[in-house]
């Protein structure tokens, strides 16, 4: 059974896929995370993605549309995604890589069985060719072997290191380039937040909400002047 979250808009196969991987995700993610809410635990405990690492934890469906039509309009060719999960994100920007037929994404992924289940779902899809894993901490992996120019940089891992990332591809953003952050309105992600904000930095964006199933996420977008 199709999903109702989905819009029918991304060829049958990417289509497929996002679909199975939703109808998972609703029956894995609302059990885990009610019992994490009512355990007070969240993404700045220690340990909290570890315990997630059955859950997909995605971009709600209209958000990831939106990360396609963003990587689709700006004509990104080079795209570095902190947080990849079961590569849902993953998955709606590399379509939009495949339609207009050119790019790359370099994606991001701390638990090794995530990173794993995200190149078969990549492969299911037919996107694989657009995308490389990187598995283990982010701020090391992404040191080096980066495209010189960062188009579009997705955050969506632990929001405590929103901040550092940013800083640690700062050289790579250059005027034009866009950012894009989820769970951007955590408590975890206040220093990031001041960053972006400061007109000293240079970003100029908004703030958006997206819903489903009852929660609600905040995100921030965000281009390099």
């Amino acid at each position: 059974m199709s999903t109702p979250l989905l819009r029918p808009n991304f060829a049958p196969k990417v289509q497929a896929v996002l679909e199975r991987l939703y109808n998972d995700a609703i029956t894995t993610d609302l059990p885990a995370l009610q019992a994490a809410g009512e355990q007070g635990l969240d993404d700045s405990d220690p340990g909290f993605y570890e315990k997630m690492s059955g859950v997909y934890l995605p971009v709600f469906p209209d958000f990831g549309t939106f990360l396609y039509l963003v990587a689709r309009i700006s004509h990104a060719r080079s795209i570095v995604e902190f947080g990849t999960s079961f590569g849902i994100s993953t998955i709606f920007m590399a379509a939009a890589l495949q339609d207009n037929g050119a790019g790359k994404i370099i994606t991001t992924e701390f638990q090794p069985n995530k990173a794993d289940q995200a190149r078969r779902n990549l492969a299911a899809a037919g996107l694989d060719g657009w995308v490389e894993i990187r598995t283990g901490d982010a701020l090391e992996s992404l040191r080096a072997n980066l495209p010189a120019r960062v188009d579009l940089l997705f955050l969506d891992g632990t929001k405590s290191h929103y901040l550092a990332i940013c800083r640690l591809l700062a050289p790579r953003l250059v005027s034009g380039s866009i950012i894009i952050s989820d769970n951007s309105e955590k408590e975890s992600a206040a220093d990031y937040l001041a960053y972006i904000r400061d007109p000293a930095n240079g970003f100029i964006g908004c703030s958006i909400l997206t819903s489903a199933l009852g929660y609600q996420n905040g995100q921030e977008i965000l281009i390099k002047r």
